[in-house]
């Protein structure tokens, strides 16, 4: 069973893998999601989808880092420097060829 559903009354979207039944095994913020005693992914509801939609499209530049990198803000400056590095190396790899 998989479908998508969207109720606007509740600007809900709501997908669905597999068949759910009761309340939500985990709330986050805009998030619910249920899944079996496997720990298969089962459904995914967005609550408010359309905020939650807004928000993205607002910042598709951005990437939301997690785990270890959670608190580090990259700029533009930061992947800049990366780049020339990284050329620099690829510049001494192509002489040794």
């Amino acid at each position: 069973m998989k479908a998508i559903s969207y109720l606007p009354s509740k600007d809900k979207l709501l997908l669905k893998i597999r068949a759910v039944r009761g309340k939500p095994t985990k709330e986050s913020g805009r998030f619910k999601l249920w899944w079996n005693k496997q720990g298969d992914i089962c459904a995914i509801a967005i609550i408010p989808f359309s905020e939650e939609l807004k928000e993205f499209e607002n910042k598709r530049d951005w990437i939301q880092l997690g785990g270890v990198w959670k608190s580090i803000n990259i700029t533009e400056e930061d992947i800049k420097e990366s780049r020339q590095e990284l050329l620099k190396k690829l510049e001494e790899k192509w002489r040794e060829w």
